[in-house]
């Protein structure tokens, strides 16, 4: 009999904190698209209505589920966007291999592409192949959103970035 209420107990406490953490995680995640609530998805017939059109920043990432580079870029992506939610427009562009690049400039996957007002204000493309050199891009995406896509001020928005060409020459730039 003990057993069975020990056991009786630790389902209703079990039961109570699945359904805590489903909760928390619920008001931000789609089910039926499978993604955040703060990142939207657009494709080739929705793009110019929902980012070129668009009074204000906007962010999209380009991207393809066969390459880690790409779904790491994307869950930095949504972490921004989740972060800064209101704050801009953010989306998510799965592009297939076959599609013609010419359209978006498109060189390598991921590029993560930033608008103002439908006007195209920088691009990254890639991500740093070394660990070491990853584990610095998140801080460096948002200083980069926020000091491009918000146009903030001030020396907290400064900073300096090193950008890698595909011929092994690297350019380093401070933006203060």
């Amino acid at each position: 009999m003990r057993n069975i209420f020990t056991a009786g107990i630790f389902v209703i406490i079990s039961a109570v904190v699945l359904s805590a953490c489903a909760g928390t995680s619920r008001d931000k995640w789609q089910p039926e698209t499978g993604q955040a609530a703060a990142l939207m998805t657009v494709n080739h017939q929705t793009y110019t209505d929902e980012i070129t059109s668009y009074s204000g920043p906007a962010i999209v990432i380009f991207y393809n589920n066969q390459y880690w580079q790409s779904l790491d870029m994307k869950r930095r992506i949504e972490d921004l966007a989740e972060k800064y939610e209101g704050k801009a427009k953010f989306a998510m562009f799965h592009w297939q291999i076959s599609d013609d690049p010419s359209r978006f400039s498109l060189e390598m996957l991921p590029t993560v592409i930033l608008y103002r007002n439908g006007e195209e204000i920088d691009r990254i493309k890639g991500i740093p192949p070394e660990v070491k050199e990853r584990e610095k891009l998140n801080d460096d995406l948002e200083l980069w959103f926020l000091k491009n896509a918000l146009a903030l001020k001030g020396s907290e928005y400064s900073g300096e970035f090193t950008y890698l060409f595909r011929n092994g020459y690297t350019l380093q730039v401070g933006n203060y």
